[in-house]
């Protein structure tokens, strides 16, 4: 009976043996999510799906209105305060459509960067306001103002001006000049103001476009690479990789043209300094979702490992929601 019973718990550890052995990931092998996530087939995939919406008003553009978006802004829009390409007054149905762009995760959804001319800055807050009718977008009547209220982001910053976006369309890849200071580079009477008693900027608009109140930021550059470990592959063809600067409502597109690069798993940067922050990079590789976090203040000369794993839309949104 003995030997029986050996024989009986001999087989027994065997089996077992084997069954963890099947179950256990090949080496380097990012771990599997857990939990669903959504299936994309290109980081563009990504961001298309994950995009930040806007909020769409509906109104008379010969009375106006006010509205109060999802994150506390208020839009106030006058009277016949919008015009046709030709100059013509609106009338009837106008629709108005407000995004805002408060917290470093909007920016990476958004793909809407605070950089001017190559530098970081300290967002206030970044908004787009498009009025439209029929598809068509309108202008702001001459003499007119829309008026606009956003929560201050970092209300103690007395440096703060308004911008207004230089591209059009500041795409991660095709970042450029960014933002400018508005009556700078452009021809506006917009103006804003900080409302101390209740921490808000006060905003006039006459053009409707992406703004941003910001203040430049001073950092010293210097050339640092990150190498990605856990997963092969990576380049800028499917992964994106941010800086976010720790207490700054500051994201910096790492490794992208005009200063760097992800080319075979290096992220080559020209544009980071040593400040506190937190790199979060994202993947998509044959449909599936990838992260990699490192929380450090750059050391010149030192080049940094960050690891890539599987995660889940749940995951990464955590994530980039708990970056202080």
């Amino acid at each position: 009976m003995k030997i029986k019973s050996s024989i009986m718990a001999l087989i027994a550890l065997v089996t077992l043996f084997a069954a963890c052995k099947k179950d256990d990931p090949a080496p380097n092998s990012p771990s599997t999510p857990t939990t669903s996530s959504n299936s994309y087939s290109s980081i563009d995939d990504y961001f298309a799906q994950n995009a930040l919406s806007g909020q769409l008003f509906t109104f008379n553009a010969t009375i106006g209105g006010t509205f109060t978006g999802e994150k506390g802004s208020v839009l106030t829009v006058p009277a016949n305060a919008f015009v046709h390409p030709d100059g013509s007054l609106v009338t009837g149905s106008v629709t108005i459509e407000l995004k805002e762009v408060f917290s470093n995760k909007d920016m990476i959804m958004a793909q809407k960067f605070p950089v001017s001319f190559f530098d970081p800055l300290d967002s206030g807050g970044e908004f787009f306001v498009e009025a439209r009718q029929n598809g068509q977008a309108l202008a702001v009547a001459d003499e007119v103002f829309v008026g606009l209220v956003i929560p201050a982001q970092q209300p103690e910053n007395e440096e703060m001006l308004l911008f207004f976006d230089m591209d059009g369309d500041l795409a991660q890849d095709s970042v450029g000049m960014g933002w400018g200071v508005a009556g700078e580079f452009w021809e506006t009477e917009s103006s804003f103001s900080f409302n101390s008693a209740d921490g808000t900027y006060e905003i006039e608009l006459d053009t409707c476009h992406w703004g941003n109140i910001d203040a430049f930021m001073s950092v010293n550059y210097f050339d640092i690479d990150f190498n990605l470990v856990g997963l092969d592959g990576l380049d800028n063809s499917n992964t994106t990789a941010y800086a976010l600067f720790v207490n700054e409502n500051s994201v910096w597109p790492t490794g992208v043209d005009y200063w760097g690069n992800i080319t075979n798993n290096v992220i080559h940067e020209t544009h980071l300094a040593d400040v506190p922050m937190n790199l979060v990079i994202i993947s998509v590789v044959d449909d599936q979702l990838y992260s990699g976090h490192l929380e450090v203040t750059p050391v010149q000369g030192t080049t940094y490992d960050i690891t890539m794993s599987a995660t889940t839309d749940e995951a990464l949104d955590a994530l980039l929601t708990s970056m202080p």
